[in-house]
Order: C-alpha cells, then sequence, then structure tokens
C-alpha cells in the first residue's frame, strides 16, 4: 500500500485565523502606520522559518512556537515601528498567539484525504509545528488523523528542510520507491523532500507561484488540493502499472 507524507501547516492548514486576529487587535494603528495585516503576518512567519532553520543547522534547535511569538516586537521594528514595546503590549501578542492555535483547514481538505484514503494512501503528517497544536488543528477542522501518524519536528530536534527530517520519516513509513509520495505547498520542503527519495506533489494554495526558475521542478504541480489527490493517485497508477 502506498504511503504519503503531508506537510500540515500552510498546506492542509490555513492562516486565515492568525491573519483576522492581527488585523482585529492592531488593525487601527496598523492602518495609520501604513502596514498592510496580511503583509505582516506573512513577513513575520517568513522571518520565523528562516530563524527555525538557521537555528537547526547551527545545532540550537528551538520549537517554531517559541520563534514565532518571542520575535513578534523584532517585526514590528523591521515593519516600521521605531518603539515596538509601546506601539503594541503583551495583551495584544497573547490574544495575537492564541488564535495561532486556532487555524482551520482549507476547504478542500477532507475530499483531498477522502480520495486518497479511497485509492489505498496512508496520510502521515510531518510539521515544524508541535505535535499537540497540529492534532487541535485536525479536530477544529473535523478530521481524522491518528495520532501515530503525526510527527512533529520537535520530537526529532531537527528543523526541515535538513536532510535528517526527510530520512526519518522515509525511515518510520512502511512505503518506499513508487509507493513513497510527498505533498506540500511550500516549494522547499517539495524539494527537500525530492532530494530525501520522495515523489513529490506541490499545490499552489500557499505560494500561488511555483517558482522552478529557483527551485527546480517537483513531480506534480497542483492547482489546490482536490487537484493534488487526483494528480498524485493518476501519478501512483503511472509509475506501478495499476
Amino acid at each position: 500500500m502506498p504511503d504519503i507524507v503531508f506537510d500540515i501547516v500552510g498546506t492542509c492548514i490555513s492562516y486565515e485565523k492568525c491573519i483576522e486576529a492581527i488585523a482585529f487587535k492592531m488593525g487601527d494603528r496598523f492602518k495609520k502606520s501604513g502596514i498592510d495585516p496580511r503583509l505582516f503576518f506573512f513577513f513575520w512567519l517568513a522571518g520565523c522559518e528562516r530563524d527555525y532553520s538557521y537555528l537547526s543547522q547551527c545545532k540550537h534547535y528551538q520549537t517554531f512556537g517559541d520563534i514565532f511569538k518571542y520575535t513578534f516586537y523584532r517585526s514590528l521594528f523591521f515593519a516600521g515601528i521605531k518603539e515596538p514595546r509601546e506601539y503594541a503590549t503583551d495583551k495584544d501578542l497573547e490574544f495575537i498567539y492564541g488564535e495561532w492555535f486556532k487555524l482551520e483547514g482549507r476547504p478542500e481538505l477532507k475530499e483531498m484525504f477522502k480520495r486518497l484514503r479511497d485509492y489505498g494512501f496512508t496520510i502521515w503528517c510531518l510539521t515544524d509545528a508541535s505535535h499537540d497544536r497540529v492534532a487541535g488543528y485536525f479536530k477544529r477542522s473535523g478530521v481524522d488523523m491518528p495520532d501515530e501518524n503525526l510527527i512533529s519536528c520537535d520530537s526529532i530536534g531537527v528543523g526541515k528542510p535538513e536532510a535528517a527530517v526527510y530520512e526519518f520519516i522515509a525511515n518510520k513509513i512502511p512505503s518506499s520507491g513508487n509507493d513513497a509520495f510527498f505533498a506540500a505547498s511550500h516549494m522547499w520542503d517539495s524539494i527537500a523532500a525530492k532530494q530525501g527519495g520522495f515523489i513529490t506533489a506541490w499545490s499552489n494554495v500557499h505560494e500561488k507561484e511555483p517558482c522552478i526558475e529557483v527551485f527546480g521542478s517537483p513531480d506534480i504541480i497542483a492547482n489546490g488540493l482536490v487537484d493534488m489527490a487526483d494528480k498524485i493517485i493518476a501519478k501512483h497508477k503511472e509509475l506501478t502499472g495499476k
């Protein structure tokens, strides 16, 4: 039976709840300062992803949640706020950080998982987020995910996109070769997984543009999550002659 490993936050789970929280809590101040809440969030997130990866590479692994929380004021400074701790408060941060734990699945998530499971795929999760946070996302979204199939990088002590992460999950799942797939909406994740021996699928739900001139190409490029499921199934049939 084939296995597929999914990136979760950004791919299966939308960031919208956190963006809405920033707009609700900071919107009036941001409007006066000329800061767009969505742009601020993704700038903040990009800094977190960079620091998470860099800290892992220099053998000083930190959880993604801590990095996200403790870089809030720095991100405000980079956005043009000269005195971030006078501009915002810890209560603002606690509200936004609390909403970070309430993210929900993308609209096509349930149907994508159903199609893959009906075909015969076992679904695994590999996330930079904490195990409990991601388990909560699935629960809030009404999506079944066996606890033992949800793997957090926190349990490994190494972060994406280091090769050791993909080696770990490749050794954990029962399948290999043409039966081992990896799905993500981050091109850096897709390409790292491809280097780790997986057949890779990328969906445009997060980044929109694949930027293949930078990353090269995954095995599958899809428009949305259901299209990705259909193309993964078709690719497996092609590779295995089923």
